[in-house]
C-alpha cells in the first residue's frame, strides 16, 4: 500500500478540521461581537418553479439530504435541495443538507443573521448569493497502484492527496421571478497544475409558477446523477454509468431548455451545442475511439421526474438525450430511475431514514471509421442506499456496472463492477464541514488493483447552514 501521503493528508486534514469546527464554535460565542444584520432570502422550498433554478438537481426534493430528494424537486438531501417540482430526488437525504439548488436557484425563506465568518446571510444587493465550495481528497492503494488508475472522470481525485474540486458560485434571484447560476470548477489536474473552468452560467425566467425559459451554459438533467456539482455527490467519485456516457459525467450545454410543471413533475428540456472537454478519460485509457462515441456537436436532452402515491416518497425519472458524436454520427442514451425513502421524518431524510435511489442508461451509437458504419450499444446502472445512521451521519453503499464493448483494437471498453460503501459525517451544528471515507472494490480486467480507500472532507462558506445546492435548472 503507498500510504505515507495519505496518512500525511489524513494527519492534516484532521488538524484541520479541528481548528475549523474550533472556530465555528468561537464565531457562535462571539455572535454579539460581529456586525450583522437580518434578511430574508428564499430557500427554495416552494412548489414552484422558481426553486428550480437554485437547485441544480432539476428533480426536485431529494430525500437524502433533508427532505425529500423526491425525483421531481431537487435534492433535498442533507445537502441539497433540488427544488425543481415536488421531486423525492429533489430533496437529496443521503448526506447532509443538499441544497439542490434546482435551476430554480436560490430561493431561501427562512432569515439568517450576517455571519462573515461562515457566510450565513452574505448577499450583494439582495439577489446576488455567493457560496464557495472547498473539496480535498486522499486515497490509499495497493503497491504500483495510484489514483489516477481508478478515476474515470476529471472531477474524480487524480493523486494520492489533492484538491479534488474548488467550487466557487453566485446565484441569482430576481423577484423569484428572474433566477441564475454561475458556478465555477478549479482543481489540482492531472499535470500537477492547478486548472478550472466555468462549467455553468444560466438565467432562467419564470413566466408562470408552473413555466419557466432560459438559457446558458448548464449541465443537462438525464436522471438523478448528472446536474449535480462535486459538492453535491454523495460519494467521492462519479458514477461509472454517468462517466461512461454522458461525457465523463459533464454532459454541458450550451444553448436553451425549458422547465414546465405537468401532473406531479417536472419536465425538462433543453438543447444546443455541447462544451467538449479537451481530456482523456476511461474511454482513452482502454484504448480505441470509445471517447468519440460521446455527445460532440449538438445535443437535445429530454427529462420527466414525477411522484407516485399521495405521500411523495416515491419518484420515478425518465430520460431520452440524442446528438451527433465524434464519429458525426448518432448517439442515443434512454434512462429509467426509481427512488423510494422509507421512514422519512418530517424534515425527509434523518435518523432512521432509509433512501434508495437507482437509475439505469442504455446507449446506441453510429461509428463511422475508413468507410465503413456499424451500430453499437452499452448499457450501466448504478444503485445506491444510504441510511441515517443520526441527524449528522450517514451510511451508504453504491453499486456500479457498465457493460463491455468490443470491437477490435478500434473501439474497446471493458465491462466494470464496482462497490463502494461510504460514511458521511457533519462536524458541527450548522453542518458546513464534512468528512466522508469510502472503500472502493472494482473488478475491471483493464484495471491491475482491485481495491482503493478513500478520504474527503468538505468545507462550505455562504449559503444555508449545512446545504449543498443541487442546482436543479
Amino acid at each position: 500500500m503507498s500510504l505515507q501521503p495519505f496518512l500525511l493528508f489524513s494527519s492534516l486534514s484532521f488538524l484541520l478540521l479541528s481548528v475549523a469546527v474550533a472556530q465555528e464554535e468561537e464565531s457562535h460565542n462571539h455572535d454579539d461581537h460581529v456586525d450583522s444584520e437580518v434578511f430574508e432570502y428564499v430557500v427554495g422550498q416552494d412548489d414552484d418553479l422558481s426553486e428550480h433554478d437554485h437547485d441544480h438537481d432539476h428533480s426536485g426534493h431529494s430525500h437524502e439530504g433533508h427532505g425529500h430528494d423526491h425525483s421531481a424537486h431537487s435534492d433535498h438531501d442533507h445537502s441539497d435541495h433540488d427544488h425543481s417540482a415536488h421531486d423525492h430526488s429533489g430533496h437529496d437525504h443521503a448526506g447532509g443538507h443538499d441544497h439542490e439548488h434546482g435551476h430554480s436557484e436560490h430561493e431561501h425563506e427562512h432569515i439568517e443573521e450576517l455571519n462573515i465568518f461562515t457566510g450565513a446571510g452574505v448577499n450583494i444587493g439582495g439577489f446576488l448569493f455567493p457560496e464557495i465550495f472547498v473539496i480535498g481528497a486522499g486515497g490509499a492503494f495497493e503497491r504500483g497502484a495510484n489514483a489516477e488508475d481508478f478515476a474515470t472522470s476529471e472531477h474524480d481525485p487524480l493523486h494520492e492527496a489533492t484538491f479534488q474540486a474548488i467550487e466557487p458560485e453566485l446565484h441569482i434571484d430576481i423577484n423569484q421571478k428572474i433566477t441564475g447560476l454561475l458556478a465555477g470548477f478549479i482543481h489540482w489536474g492531472e499535470e500537477e497544475d492547478w486548472e478550472g473552468e466555468l462549467e455553468e452560467a444560466f438565467l432562467h425566467y419564470h413566466v408562470t409558477d408552473n413555466l419557466a425559459i432560459g438559457g446558458g451554459r448548464f449541465l443537462s438533467r438525464v436522471g438523478w446523477q448528472s446536474e449535480k456539482h462535486v459538492h453535491q455527490w454523495k460519494f467521492v467519485n462519479q458514477n461509472l454509468v454517468n462517466s461512461r456516457m454522458l461525457n465523463e459525467g459533464e454532459l454541458i450545454i450550451e444553448g436553451g431548455e425549458g422547465i414546465v410543471h405537468i401532473g406531479n413533475g417536472d419536465l425538462t428540456i433543453g438543447g444546443g451545442g455541447v462544451r467538449t472537454h479537451a481530456h482523456g478519460g476511461e474511454e482513452e485509457e482502454e484504448g480505441g475511439h470509445a471517447d468519440e462515441a460521446n455527445f460532440n456537436d449538438w445535443v437535445l436532452a429530454l427529462d420527466y421526474k414525477f411522484h407516485i402515491g399521495c405521500d411523495e416518497t416515491t419518484a420515478i425519472s425518465a430520460s431520452y438525450v440524442t446528438g451527433e458524436n465524434g464519429f458525426g454520427e448518432d448517439t442515443s442514451i434512454y434512462g429509467v430511475g426509481l427512488e423510494k425513502l422509507l421512514c422519512g421524518g418530517e424534515d425527509g431524510f434523518g435518523c432512521g431514514s432509509l433512501l434508495f435511489r437507482s437509475e439505469f442508461l442504455a446507449r446506441d451509437f453510429t461509428v463511422a471509421e475508413d468507410g465503413e458504419v456499424a451500430d453499437h450499444n452499452d448499457y450501466g446502472t448504478s444503485t445506491a442506499l444510504h441510511y441515517g445512521l443520526s441527524d449528522s451521519a450517514t451510511l451508504s453503499m453504491r453499486y456500479d456496472w457498465v457493460s463491455a464493448i468490443d470491437d477490435g483494437d478500434e473501439l474497446k471498453l471493458h465491462e466494470r463492477h464496482r462497490i463502494s460503501p461510504a460514511l458521511t459525517f457533519f462536524p458541527g451544528e450548522s453542518k458546513r464541514l464534512q468528512a466522508r471515507i469510502q472503500y472502493d472494490y472494482s473488478d475491471d480486467n483493464g484495471l491491475e488493483s482491485e481495491h482503493a480507500a478513500w478520504l474527503q472532507f468538505r468545507w462550505q462558506w455562504g449559503g444555508g447552514e449545512g446545504h449543498d445546492h443541487d442546482h436543479a435548472h
